[in-house]
């Protein structure tokens, strides 16, 4: 379970709906002791039923922002914030995560950004 926190980080960052559903995968395959995914890029195209350089584009973005990145072939490290802290290695150096001033994103990314807010709202 990701923190509230966390979430509300994520939606600052800007990534495309490929890079949200690649990262979704990511952190469902996700090894509770490591943080890391394990799948070939062909295997998330046919999970995800997208095209190659869609979840190119999607695994590209998450490198960018720092929320995932490759650590070998088909084998990708989640950022610790998104794993409770779990890492492949403790000597790992891990990347600050780029996330986006609120009042810079567009227009379409404002909305989506309220919309991601809404359901962070306490309940109860």
């Amino acid at each position: 379970m990701i923190a509230r926190d966390v979430l509300r980080l994520l939606a600052l960052v800007d990534v495309s709906t490929a890079g949200r559903r690649v990262l979704d995968q990511l952190l469902y395959l996700s090894d509770p002791e490591t943080g890391t995914a394990a799948i070939s890029q062909n295997e998330m195209c046919s999970e995800l039923g997208a095209s190659k350089p869609t979840v190119n584009r999607g695994f590209k973005e998450l490198r960018e922002c720092g929320l995932a990145w490759s650590l070998a072939d088909g084998l990708y490290q989640l950022h610790p914030l998104l794993t409770g802290g779990a890492v492949s290695s403790p000597v790992m150096p891990v990347p600050e995560i780029k996330a986006a001033e609120p009042g810079r994103f567009t227009e379409q990314r404002r909305a989506r950004f309220a919309a991601q807010m809404a359901n962070l709202a306490p309940t109860g």
